[in-house]
């Protein structure tokens, strides 16, 4: 999405919820309102759907996998990709969102493999400081996917939120 075009829809939610929102005392002019600043911020977000979250989830990931095998050394854990996972020309979001999804998958497995007796066995303090590392980067891609997530319409008119965008992380 373009920038101009990103301002635009941004100054169209600004103007709607600074002077639209708060003169009217009209419930259902008020709901129309919000239907409009949700439809407005879902446009948004599906022009600007492109790869960029999910890059971002994917070099967490990597950078997390990288951490977990050095921090595992000589101990016997789950497969660990090896990284980075993609290439420069990758750029088919559905493609993207596959590598993430199997990140998932095997940071899930390792973390059930760092809390396990036998992980704790072969190295406690190495498990427990990869079960922090994993615990805050499965956090951490919360935090991203909650950045790109709009707030539900109802939310919002039940709220009597003014923040008609993405939820903040």
């Amino acid at each position: 999405m373009s920038a101009s075009f990103e301002r635009l829809i941004d100054g169209i939610i600004d103007a709607l919820q600074s002077h639209v929102v708060p003169n009217s005392n009209d419930d259902f002019v008020r709901g129309q309102v919000f239907s409009a600043i949700y439809a407005l911020n879902g446009l948004k977000l599906a022009a600007d759907w492109k790869a960029g979250p999910l890059l971002e989830q994917v070099r967490l990931q990597d950078d997390t996998f990288a951490t977990v095998k050095r921090l595992a050394g000589g101990m016997a854990h789950p497969e660990i990709p090896a990284t980075p996972r993609i290439s420069g020309d990758m750029s088919e979001p559905a493609a993207i969102e596959a590598l993430r999804d199997d990140g998932d998958r095997r940071l899930g497995q390792l973390l059930l493999w760092a809390s396990s007796a036998d992980a704790r066995a072969a190295n406690r303090d190495a498990a427990n400081e990869i079960e922090r590392l994993l615990r805050r980067a499965i956090c951490d891609q919360l935090k991203i996917e909650l950045a790109t997530t709009p707030k539900s319409m109802l939310q919002q008119i039940a709220g009597g939120e003014r923040d008609g965008g993405a939820a903040q992380g």
